[in-house]
């Protein structure tokens, strides 16, 4: 007899390893411990952004940026502005092309426009760039060429400070464009910082790393390093002087080697061996630092850098969109990893020049540490690609967690044309039920031995009776079982269930998990998913929406007139 159950047994257990049956899925399911009262980390809100160009009627994004090379030859006094190597060095209108009616032709359009937006989507954080390079564009449009380098007529020059008094029409014919007057309509029309309106932080231009490049017409030379500072104390202080208030974000640097040499700044080398320096961050950092000692006010608030991934897959291709190529697709997924891990080595350029500075997180926050304590981190350009795919909603999720272990403070995600699933990415965190809620404020402690999900778990400040869950499953083919189990005194009932998977950019309510027992249920992530658990504490009723929306909640038509007519309270 008891040979025959033996042999039954074994019998069972061929079964099911041909077949994969559900018991044995079980047996075998990935362990994940979630420690609600441990590890606590504050989140900021504002990693959840973009860019300007996306519709905030479809993300419930909580940071948005008016940046990129356009901004740096924005004239404030009549919106022109100019593309520079992007396109043809056009001057033209076309960052009014497509904002409001009512901001087409007025002073500072793009800016108002961009206040507005925010505001009626809900958006608490704004962040504008200034123009720091020296020239913006005049009144002439067309393409130009090698004969219209600056100064001349198709430029005019930036003066920060005015002599004078500021007018709220601005003078568009003398030969100058202040700053100074610009910050002073920008608070007339919508408020400093503390108010409802208002710009909350200025970033010092976009990319100088690159102005010899993108606006060579502007600045033929490469910039040096001194050069970049000395623009960058004036503005700031200016800034601090007209709004205490704002933060300042600085040096908008556009990839790996602006964080390496300032791209090669031919003042560069010298500076690195007189002072030890490790990367041009340690510099910028440092001297940033010192004109704070110097005038006695913080004059950089946020080390402002971008990253677009290099990783490439097997095709050879940087974010490919090969996504029936599984190797492409697990380099998307892994690229990720040169933000944090230690050792982890990408296939790129970086790495095949020395990969010096990865992970990237861990030396951003040792260089601040050294040199200018105190300093945020914001990617206020990024993108990891796949917007068009699944794999480009799991990377942005997993990259949301990483933010979120790693501190940072600020990121806007630059958007290409097609984001849906990346957008969808950003609503399981900010909106996953359609009526605002979004992943929590405060980052817990998780456990999950499974290198193929990544698993972020967090409570809310305010309201200790939910424990939000987030797992991340990077498997391409196969569904994962999974154990979770909420380790905690308190008892914990039930559970809503929120998914993003497959071929739709849409986040899915599926069936809630209606009895825990003694704190932990069982679950199967699709695979390529984005998934999130609403566990809730016994006394609390499970709470699973009729209808999911993606979009962010928008404010009612209340008027331009209205919106220009608040102030600072």
């Amino acid at each position: 007899m008891k040979i025959r159950k033996i042999a039954a047994a074994i019998t069972a257990l061929l079964m099911c390893v041909s077949i994969g049956c559900a018991t044995c899925a079980e047996q075998i399911a990935t362990e994940i411990t979630v420690y609600p009262d441990e590890g606590h980390k504050g989140i900021s809100p504002y990693i959840y952004g973009v860019n300007s160009g996306v519709d905030l009627t479809t993300v419930s994004a909580k940071s948005f940026r008016l940046g990129g090379n356009r901004m740096t030859a924005y004239n404030w006094e009549n919106n022109m502005s100019n593309a520079g190597s992007d396109w043809h060095n056009s001057a033209d209108m076309y960052l009014v092309n497509n904002v409001a009616e009512q901001f087409k032709r007025v002073p500072g359009g793009a800016a108002l426009n961009a206040s507005y937006e925010a505001a009626n989507g809900n958006v608490p954080y704004t962040l504008l760039s200034l123009q720091m390079l020296g020239y913006v564009s005049s009144a002439k449009r067309g393409q130009l060429n090698e004969n219209a380098v600056a100064p001349s007529e198709y430029w005019k020059e930036v003066v920060n400070r005015k002599d004078g008094e500021f007018s709220i029409e601005p003078d568009k014919k003398d030969d100058y464009i202040y700053t100074e007057e610009y910050l002073n309509y920008l608070f007339e029309n919508i408020g400093k910082s503390d108010s409802e309106t208002g710009f909350k932080a200025y970033a010092l231009d976009n990319e100088p790393g690159l102005w010899h490049h993108t606006h060579s017409l502007i600045q033929p030379e490469h910039l040096k390093c001194s050069e970049l500072i000395e623009k960058s104390v004036d503005l700031a202080a200016l800034v601090k002087e007209m709004d205490s208030g704002a933060e300042v974000f600085g040096p908008s640097l556009f990839g790996y080697s602006a964080f390496d040499s300032f791209a090669g700044a031919p003042d560069w080398e010298g500076l690195k061996s007189e002072n030890d320096y490790l990367w041009f961050i340690d510099y910028y950092l440092d001297e940033m630092k010192k004109a704070e000692d110097e005038c006695g006010t913080r004059l950089l608030d946020v080390l402002d850098i971008h990253f677009y991934t290099e990783a490439k897959g097997a095709c050879g291709e940087r974010s490919c969109n090969h996504y029936d190529n599984d190797e492409c697709v697990q380099a998307r997924l892994d690229s990720v990893r040169s933000l944090y891990e230690d050792g982890y080595l990408e296939n790129s350029w970086i790495v095949d020049t020395g990969a010096e500075f990865f992970p990237l997180l861990p030396n951003l926050q040792q260089s601040i540490d050294k040199y200018y304590p105190g300093t945020k981190i914001a990617f206020t350009e990024y993108n990891f690609g796949g917007g068009d795919h699944i794999s480009g909603a799991v990377t942005q999720a997993d990259m949301y967690g990483i933010f979120a272990e790693y501190g940072v403070y600020f990121a806007t995600m630059w958007s290409f044309d097609n984001n849906a699933y990346q957008l969808a990415a950003i609503n399981m965190f900010t909106n996953y039920d359609g009526a605002g809620n979004g992943f929590g404020d405060t980052l817990v402690k998780t456990v999950c031995e499974n290198d193929k999900i990544s698993v972020y778990s967090s409570v809310d400040s305010e309201d200790d009776s939910v424990v939000k869950i987030i797992a991340v499953n990077k498997d391409i083919h196969g569904e994962t079982p999974v154990s979770i189990a909420v380790s905690s005194e308190v008892e914990f009932a039930n559970a809503e269930v929120y998914e993003l998977y497959g071929d739709k950019a849409e986040i899915r309510v599926a069936d809630g998990i209606e009895n825990i027992s003694e704190n932990s249920f069982t679950y199967t992530l699709k695979p390529l998913s984005v998934t999130e658990f609403v566990v809730h504490k016994k006394e609390n009723k499970l709470n699973v929406p009729v209808l999911v929306t993606a979009g962010a909640a928008v404010v009612g038509a209340a008027g331009i007139a209205l919106f220009l007519r608040r102030r600072k309270k």
